[in-house]
């Protein structure tokens, strides 16, 4: 699943990891993930139709990187999701990240 552990070993997560809001089931990351499998594709292969690495998918899926807006994109046209849909859902995540990075780094409380 897209939610992650981050238990006392684990190293230092990516504030994307340690945002509730971009690790829940309504994130395109989570989204892209579900019509991955739907569509029986691997991960390699979607990949391969994206034009990225396979860690990249990887990274994006398990939710250590935000996903860029040509990915986004190319996964909308490869599942058939509307593509302005996708646009106005990534902007508002990427809004949601931008605002706890910039908390975090003005040591702001939420």
């Amino acid at each position: 699943m897209h939610l992650i552990y981050h238990g006392p070993d684990s190293q230092q997560a990516s504030s994307y990891q340690n945002n509730p809001i971009l690790t829940r089931p309504y994130t395109l990351a989570y989204l892209f993930r579900k019509l991955r499998i739907h569509h029986t594709l691997t991960k390699s292969k979607l990949a391969e139709k994206c034009c990225v690495a396979e860690a990249y998918v990887s990274a994006v899926e398990d939710g250590s990187r935000f996903p860029s807006l040509g990915y986004c994109l190319r996964c909308a046209l490869e599942f058939g999701v509307n593509p302005e849909w996708v646009k106005l859902m990534w902007f508002r995540e990427f809004i949601v990240r931008f605002e706890s990075r910039l908390k975090k780094r003005l040591k702001l409380e939420d």
